[in-house]
């Protein structure tokens, strides 16, 4: 996996975060992270929430980064303008207690990392300057109001994101002439997963990135954990409307058996998840990947599999990964791996979250083989 692709040398990867004010977490911390790092807990512990805020920290507070985290938990405001007849996203959950008023706040950190990595989003109130040259350039016609402050290290990408009056955010503060610039003029290597994996539009956008590259084979060699006879794979040309952004469509596979091309979409949730994980860890070199209970759709018989991929992968490409699960069985598969080799096991942690902790229970590679071994419970 080492010659054919791009390595990025890191100086230092997050080895602490600090989050602040973010959903249930009025103080967290979170140390001794190593490359791969695997987040458990009970439900509602936070451990999406851990992620969301990674993904915030890393994006630098990007509008659409924030949309999305309120998007697909359902964070919507009912009703809304019959003018304006477009999704409205609220806010106030995004801080602790679901309190929003002027001065809310949430500030996630990391350390250990170069260069330094801060964020903080504010509810405050905008006036415009009196004079024009005051302006930044994402305020130029903003009315009055209020706004979420963005503030942070690196400079975020766009500094004031105007709210409606029932703190809102509407989408037409995505794609403003100087974020869409910003944006495009550099690489953003971070990438989140959710639990329900990545649309084909997001896959087909990175796969287009990696198309006959030697990329290619990290995701055919995903993919082969579930059907070794998968020969090639490729973005499906198509003028076809589909129904829904989670479509999983738009990719199709060459099996040896098969004359003809098969759907992708006809070998399942696990095939899916794989080719979403394979397509974005080549897409964040040098960066974060972020992925919400990395199990799902796949049977413990290929987890072992899918955590070596991830730990060499990660290893190759410097990246750095959280994920999360509720599964023993990928806790075992984990501590197989790391028993497998000593040198991914000793960048590897196990974090445990607990509901009303201020801080995470961390677990060196050694720990988590030591705990399977005795099936000491460590979720």
């Amino acid at each position: 996996m080492s010659s054919g692709y791009r390595v990025i040398i890191r100086v230092e990867m997050i080895s602490s975060v600090h989050i602040e004010g973010y959903r249930g977490f009025q103080s967290f911390d979170m140390s001794s992270l190593g490359r791969v790092n695997l987040l458990v807990g009970t439900n509602n512990s936070g451990k999406t929430s851990v992620l969301e805020a990674l993904h915030l920290l890393t994006t630098r507070g990007d509008p659409m980064s924030l949309w999305q985290v309120l998007w697909r938990r359902g964070e919507r405001i009912p009703g809304g303008n019959p003018r304006r007849p477009q999704a409205e996203l609220d806010v106030s959950h995004l801080f602790t207690g679901h309190d929003a008023h002027i001065g809310s706040k949430f500030v996630v950190s990391a350390t250990n990392q170069i260069p330094g990595r801060s964020l903080s989003i504010a509810i405050a109130e905008y006036t415009q300057p009196r004079q024009r040259n005051d302006r930044t350039p994402e305020q130029e016609g903003l009315p009055p109001g209020l706004v979420l402050h963005i503030k942070g290290t690196p400079a975020p990408l766009i500094g004031t994101v105007p709210l409606t009056r029932t703190l809102g955010i509407l989408s037409d503060v995505l794609e403003t002439p100087q974020r869409f610039r910003r944006r495009n003029a550099e690489d953003n290597a971070s990438q989140f997963i959710t639990s329900e994996s990545l649309d084909s539009d997001d896959l087909i956008s990175m796969w287009d990135r990696i198309s006959l590259s030697r990329s290619e084979d990290l995701v055919l060699k995903a993919l082969r954990f579930l059907d070794c006879d998968i020969e090639r794979i490729a973005a499906q040309a198509t003028t076809q409307t589909y129904y829904g952004t989670a479509f999983r469509g738009g990719f199709i596979v060459k099996v040896k058996s098969h004359e003809q091309p098969i759907p992708i979409g006809s070998f399942g949730d696990g095939m899916w998840r794989l080719l979403a994980m394979a397509v974005a860890i080549s897409q964040c070199a040098g960066g974060v990947l972020l992925v919400d209970e990395v199990d799902t759709g796949l049977h413990y018989t290929v987890l072992p599999d899918m955590w070596r991929l991830i730990m060499e992968s990660a290893r190759s490409l410097d990246v750095q990964v959280f994920a999360t699960t509720h599964s023993s069985d990928c806790i075992q598969a984990l501590a197989d791996a790391c028993a497998s080799d000593k040198l991914l096991s000793d960048s590897t942690t196990l974090q445990r979250v607990e509901r009303k902790s201020d801080k995470s229970v961390s677990y060196s590679g050694l720990e988590i083989q030591r705990a399977a071994d005795k099936r000491v419970e460590v979720r």
